[in-house]
């Protein structure tokens, strides 16, 4: 699968900060960075800056890879952002492999607090507005809904489940099984744990 990530958990609009601590060798090679320096991570694509173009290039990248499943990742901010994608699809009748819709809680604790309360939809709304629109649209059955946040058990998963998502992503229980305490300071690289 090729997942372009517009936005993801509480940081609707905004890039990422990998601070230098926390860019080990391993993690420098797989990036293509040099280890140890502080990387932003843009909150912006270059290869598209409108829904149209951003659907065409889902379909570029899809043809590029051979035909892998190809979509996008992110969390609801505007609901109007989300209904110019979907306008976007219809106009040109292509679509997505898939949408990850994840929710503006901010699971894994690397969004500071204030994003996190503030920024981006819950989950489980984000998901009901999501299916809600593409049901409107008439192209629901063109793409699956992948559903990211949040989901810990086997309860969560049948409730995103039940308002649309096809399938769940679970980062949060698997970090918990690697010993993450949910101190949420992530992004301050203080967690008691590390």
């Amino acid at each position: 699968m090729i997942e372009v990530k517009l936005s993801q958990g509480a940081k609707p609009g905004h890039g990422g900060i990998l601070p230098g601590k926390k860019n080990t060798p391993e993690i420098a090679a797989i990036r293509l960075v040099e280890p140890g320096t502080t990387v932003f991570s843009p909150p912006f694509h270059s290869a598209f800056g409108t829904p149209i173009e951003l659907i065409l290039f889902v379909k570029h990248l899809r043809d590029l890879s051979g035909g892998k499943p190809t979509g996008f990742k992110l969390c609801i901010g505007r609901k109007t952002e989300f209904l110019s994608i979907c306008k976007a699809m219809v106009q040109l009748n292509t679509f997505p492999d898939f949408i990850t819709v994840d929710g503006g809680e901010g699971g894994t604790g690397a969004a500071p607090a204030e994003f996190t309360n503030s920024v981006g939809m819950p989950l489980l709304d984000a998901l009901a507005f999501v299916d809600d629109a593409l049901r409107g649209f008439g192209i629901r059955n063109e793409m699956k809904l992948i559903a990211s946040g949040h989901i810990l058990t086997g309860f969560h998963m049948v409730r995103a489940m039940a308002l649309g998502a096809d399938i769940c992503n679970s980062a949060r229980a698997m970090m918990m099984a690697l010993g993450c305490i949910q101190a949420l300071e992530c992004n301050k690289n203080t967690c008691p744990t590390r």
